[in-house]
């Protein structure tokens, strides 16, 4: 929901400087430096986020469609581990960029619009993306599916069966 606002935010912003540009002579000034140093870093990580909690990263799953059924869980869980483990990495360097960008009053280039406000986004992002990561883990051991499966493997524990019900359909 808050990457539709934004991208609305943004469509609206835009559109209006190019109607107040054509037909006025009038832009909004420093549109293309809000737009890229602010609408789009919030999309961008705000996309990171959904993406990873609907599980809709891209998967190679060739080989680990060959291995044994009792190791898939361990080997899903370690790779996310190992992923949390990087996610992490790069929400711990984004943090120090963040704070050297706010103790330098990072502006968007030599515009008087401040930047430094959406570098605290990789870090947030990241240590969101970092729970998630270990959320899969968990998930993966507990459960030992793929993360597409986990709603439903919830709602399988849940209710205390793997056939569909009448149940099962209401609880959705």
């Amino acid at each position: 929901m808050p990457a539709v606002i934004v991208t609305f935010v943004m469509m609206v912003h835009v559109t209006l400087n190019a109607v107040l540009r054509k037909y006025f002579g009038s832009p909004i000034d420093y549109t293309l430096e809000i737009t890229q140093y602010w609408y789009m870093p919030i999309l961008a990580f705000l996309g990171f986020m959904a993406a990873q909690r609907r599980g809709q990263h891209i998967a190679a799953d060739l080989i680990f469609q060959m291995l044994p059924t009792v190791s898939r869980r361990f080997v899903l869980a370690f790779f996310y581990l190992v992923a949390a483990v990087l996610v992490a990495a790069l929400a711990k360097f984004g943090w120090g960029e963040a704070q050297f960008a706010r103790e330098i009053g990072k502006h968007a280039g030599i515009t008087p619009v401040p930047a430094w406000q959406p570098y605290y986004l990789a870090p947030l992002a990241f240590g969101v993306m970092t729970l998630q990561f270990l959320h899969a883990a968990y998930t993966a051991i507990r459960f030992g599916v793929a993360e597409e499966s986990i709603e439903e493997a919830e709602l399988n524990e849940f209710i205390g069966t793997d056939e569909p019900t009448e149940a099962k359909e209401a609880l959705r």
